[in-house]
């Protein structure tokens, strides 16, 4: 049966496949490379933040950056005007690892769109976030169970 949940799954799981054999150098799982790189983009972003970002659990975010604070790719540091709170860094061997692993991204943003019209692009994304507006709307009807 044709749906957007069975294509999206598809390109999830192609996607995780091929990060994992391009980067096959690296101690990251394949489940950490879209956390590593918001944190990368984002020194100092929070937990929180990260959540947002990628629409995921706070659970989810704290495995995957335990994953990634155990293996010294980034660095956990207190916020200075609040203790509560702590921002994430890259370290030298995670500034090491961005190179390599933004150089996979790039390639593979080229090989989703390759052969695609812009315009095709641009319509699709604007599909995607309303699914995600969709989903997240239902999500909130659960926030409070």
């Amino acid at each position: 049966m044709e749906s957007i949940g069975r294509y999206s799954a598809a390109i999830y799981r192609l996607t995780q496949s091929i990060f994992t054999n391009k980067l096959k150098a690296l101690d990251i799982g394949s489940g950490q490379y879209d956390f590593f790189l918001i944190i990368a983009k984002n020194e100092g972003i929070s937990q929180k933040e990260i959540c947002d970002m990628l629409y995921v659990e706070k659970s989810t975010t704290a495995k995957a950056v335990k994953y990634l604070l155990s293996r010294g790719y980034i660095v956990n540091r207190q916020v200075e005007s609040d203790k509560r709170y702590s921002s994430l860094y890259l370290t030298e061997k995670g500034r090491e690892a961005w190179t390599a692993v933004e150089a996979v991204f790039s390639e593979m943003l080229g090989i989703f769109s390759k052969n695609i019209p812009e315009s095709a692009i641009d319509e699709t994304i604007a599909v995607l976030k309303k699914v995600i507006g969709n989903l997240q709307e239902e999500k909130s009807r659960y926030a409070g169970e």
